[in-house]
Parts: C-alpha cells; structure tokens; sequence
C-alpha cells in the first residue's frame, strides 16, 4: 500500500513521528532512496536543522560512582600480518570454552577505539571520525575473560579503563536479542557499539547520521582485524532486537542507538545450529500532530530497529545488479604478497593524511590497496555497496575512472581523462581530494519499492562502507601511503561524475589515498 499524498508530503517534510510498541499496518518506514536523499550535502550546505544539547559538552561519556577497572596496558599484537588477516579471514562458526585474557581483551579494545596519540588537546582514535568528534561509544559484555567478574561494562577510552553498569552473566540475553541466538554460544566476550547521534547532527545536520554509521564501521572493522591477527574467533550478526539491546546496555535507544555486537573469543565448537527466529522492521506510525516533530534521522533509525515477528525467516533480499553502462576493456589486477606489516601496527600508525605529495602508487600497491578492500568476499557483510576508482597517478591505470570488480580482481574503465578538477569540486573545493593519486568511490545499491528489500540495508550498507574504508586505512599505511576520508561531497556532483541512476544506486562514501604524511 502506497503512501498517501499528505502522509508522502509529511514524509518528506520530516513530520512523521517514530512508531511505538505497533508499527502501522502496511505502511512502510522510509525507503533507503529518502534517508539517502534526506542525509545528503546540497551546495547550500547539508539538509537538516541543527539540534543543540548536552552531548555537545564533552568527548566522552562518565558514569558517576560507577566501579573502575584499570585494564593491563595494550601490548603487542598477534604476529599475522595484514595481508594475511585479510586473505584468510572468515568468521567463526562457534567459540571453545577457553578464557579470553584481561590483555587480550584490553588489546582489542584498544584498537578498536582507544587513544593512539594526541593533537593538542584532543585524543586521537584508533578509528577515524568526522570532525574528530567521536560519537561512537563502546561496550563490553563480559562472560569469561579472566580477572574480570562477568557483566556489562562501558570503555573508557581515556583512562583505558572498564566501569562497570550491571553486575552477573548476560551474554545470554544478548543472544536471545539475536535473530540467531545461537551465534554468541560460547563467545567469551561481546562489544556493543553504539552511537550518540547529536554528537555529530548538531555540527552536521541529517549529515552526521551517515557519518555516525560509517564510524561504527570503522570500530568493528579494527575490532575484527585484530581478533584475527590474535588468532581468536569473532562474529558480528546484523540483525537484533535494538531495544532489547539498548535495555541491556541502560542507554535509551534514540538519543544513544545501538549500531553493531562484535562477539569474540577462542575458535572452537561450530556445531549445527537451530533455524534462526524472524526479525521484522518496525515501521513507522502515523504521526500524532505536527507539533510533534522528531529528527528525521532519529525517526529513521527508529523505524528500522528490529522485532520480533511471527513466522519463519523472510529468504534473503536480492540486491540489484549495478546498471549497465558503456564500458571501457576490463584490465585484470595481480595478485601479489602484501608487505609484512602487522595489523596492531597498521592500527597504531593509522592517521589522516595532512597533505598528498606529487607521487604515484605503483601497481602493487594499488592492487593490495583495492585487494583489501573489496578482494576477499568473506569480509563482506552487507551486500550492495560497489567500489569507484578515480585515477590521478596510478600506475598500470590511465587517468579516469574505473568500476572495481572484486570477483575478477580487474578494473573497468569508465571515463578516461583528468578528473581531479570535478572531483575537487564535487568535493566542496577540497583540494586534498585532487591532490591525492586516487580516490575510492563507495557507491549503495538499492532501489526504492523491492519487494523485501528492507529499509535497515541501509545502515548496514553505511557499516559496510566504513569497514572497507578502514581497510584501505591500513593497507594504505601498511604499503608506506597514506589516506583520508573525504566525505562532505557534493551528493549531486559526485553521482554525476560517477554516472549514476540516482533512484537505483548512490554514493556513500569517498576515501583519497597516496603518498603523503
């Protein structure tokens, strides 16, 4: 059933409200072409009204009176290197019944997101951030980690210190939060990560809820690496019940929501499971009154948290294929050793590039550089985010751009010419962007009405955009390049370079890399 006109015009004028415990019979939440279209940035500046409030004070969260645990200092990683992590990783099909160690635990945290170094008075991040804002927040749920009682605990980046929340064992909850309970038996420990939006609204508007995802991405994607690198077993399900986990937590859910469960612990067991429960979106609900008018994002993320519903499991959505387009020939990629350079190192070293040199990335590490990125399929989670080459100076690739295409490792050309003058201004003049020898595109595919599609895609597709992102990260660190997020384009001016059907597909994220410091 279609959207009336006034609801469609509510809709897009951001009055509908968010659904409570009933979702509104048949009518659907916002479909991912209108929080995309919602969240983009307009050459008068992003959409949205900015929301001023307390979470503007500080760059951390404090829990009063809360006990403290002092966590070992984070030692050395595990000897895998990066290219190794990534060419080998898969996740867990069950955890065995050792302990995991307060270091090893306290490792994982710091890479995830701990502090990494300094810039006068801010604390950098293992994971980068828009506006070194760092509105992720992240959580642990305890089980078996030695010298540490069982129980959910909040990190405290600053002092890499545990405060305790709740006291007693909870794993189990949050599993039975799971559409597939059965994927946390025997984990050792879970990280909960989170977000407080305002964080990032307040300064960018329906903006910030992209970036908010997209850094989560970022988070889980270290937290995975470096559990592989340490030789342990990690899982990250994307679909629960986000206020049962919210609940376990003690936050609320919408000013604070529940992103991504990295669950983790030693490799083991992997015996057959029970058919998984069904999860449905909970949609939004008719509006009570225009006076009450609610963030669109917030209302977004709102109507597409998970619950439970009657049933059987809905069968995987299928994603359309990108659309077909004039083609240059397909150049095939070879596949090369990667450097031996380990991945708590990669992490430790990983900055944002302050400026690009006139250079260019010879073939291989372009080839590791896009190899990690989209090369292993095993790392993939969410389906339908596509890789973009823009090429300034890239060895084995004339200036243009290029379609990624992870299956045959091969680029195909698309545009040939210089484009850094486009993509500079795609990119609101920033010069970095032209600068650099190339740049990645990461491109959603969606399209709007599909049948079982799902509106939550989208978040995990901006999930997934941070993960590949990091991944080029530190293959760009662990190659002697360096990177940087350069996400505030022009959403118009980019589909255009890259020629995009705008109702079907949209660019998400966009990361430069070459060399630099």
């Amino acid at each position: 059933m279609e959207l009336d006109r006034r609801g469609f015009l509510r809709l897009a004028g951001g009055a509908l409200l968010v659904g409570g415990a009933a979702p509104a019979p048949g009518r659907p939440a916002a479909a991912p072409p209108t929080i995309h279209e919602r969240t983009r940035n307009t050459r008068l500046g992003a959409l949205g009204r900015r929301r001023r409030g307390p979470d503007e004070a500080g760059p951390w969260k404090t829990y009063a009176g809360a006990e403290r645990v002092a966590l070992p200092p984070p030692g050395p990683g595990g000897s895998l290197s990066l290219a190794a992590v990534l060419r080998s990783y898969g996740p867990t099909s069950g955890f065995g019944p050792e302990p995991l160690s307060a270091a090893a635990l306290a490792r994982l945290l710091f890479l995830g997101n701990g502090v990494t170094g300094r810039a006068g008075a801010t604390l950098l991040r293992a994971a980068p951030s828009a506006g070194a804002l760092y509105a992720g927040e992240v959580y642990v749920v305890t089980e078996r980690v030695s010298d540490l009682a069982p129980g959910v605990y909040y990190y405290e980046v600053a002092g890499q210190s545990l405060a305790r929340i709740r006291s007693g064992s909870f794993l189990g909850a949050l599993g039975e939060a799971l559409e597939e309970p059965a994927a946390l038996e025997g984990a050792a420990v879970a990280v909960v990560l989170t977000n407080r939006f305002l964080r990032y609204t307040s300064r960018y508007r329906n903006r910030g809820y992209r970036y908010a995802l997209i850094d989560s991405g970022h988070i889980g994607e270290n937290l995975r690496l470096s559990a592989r690198a340490a030789g342990l077993g990690e899982t990250a399900p994307l679909r629960f019940h986000d206020d049962a986990v919210a609940a376990l937590l003690g936050v609320d859910g919408s000013e604070e929501a529940v992103c991504a469960i990295h669950a983790m612990g030693e490799p083991g067991g992997g015996g057959a499971r029970p058919a998984p429960r069904r999860f449905a979106e909970r949609q939004l609900a008719e509006p009570a009154g225009l006076e009450s008018v609610d963030p669109l994002t917030r209302r977004y993320h709102e109507a597409t948290k998970l619950v439970p519903a009657a049933g059987s499991p809905a069968p995987p959505a299928a994603i359309p294929p990108a659309a077909a387009r004039v083609e240059g020939p397909a150049s095939s990629l070879p596949r090369r050793d990667g450097p031996p350079f380990g991945v708590d190192q990669a992490i430790r070293q990983r900055r944002s590039a302050r400026r690009f040199e006139p250079g260019s990335v010879g073939l291989s590490e372009l080839t590791f550089l896009l190899e990690s990125a989209r090369g292993h399929l095993a790392l993939e989670r969410a389906p339908g985010v596509d890789l973009y080459v823009v090429a300034h100076r890239l060895q084995g690739a004339e200036p243009g751009l290029y379609r990624y295409e992870p299956e045959g490792h091969q680029l195909t050309g698309l545009r040939p010419g210089d484009l850094g003058g486009e993509l500079r201004r795609a990119c609101n003049g920033q010069s970095k962007v032209a600068e650099a020898a190339g740049a990645v595109i990461l491109v959603a595919r969606f399209e709007p009405g599909r049948s079982g599609l799902g509106t939550r895609l989208y978040r995990d597709q901006l999930l997934e955009a941070g993960a590949v992102a990091q991944r080029i990260y530190l293959a760009a660190e662990a190659a002697g390049l360096t990177a940087r997020n350069l996400a505030a384009f022009i959403d118009d001016d980019l589909n255009a370079l890259v020629g995009l059907d705008v109702g079907h597909a949209g660019a998400i994220h966009l990361t430069a890399f070459g060399p630099g410091d």
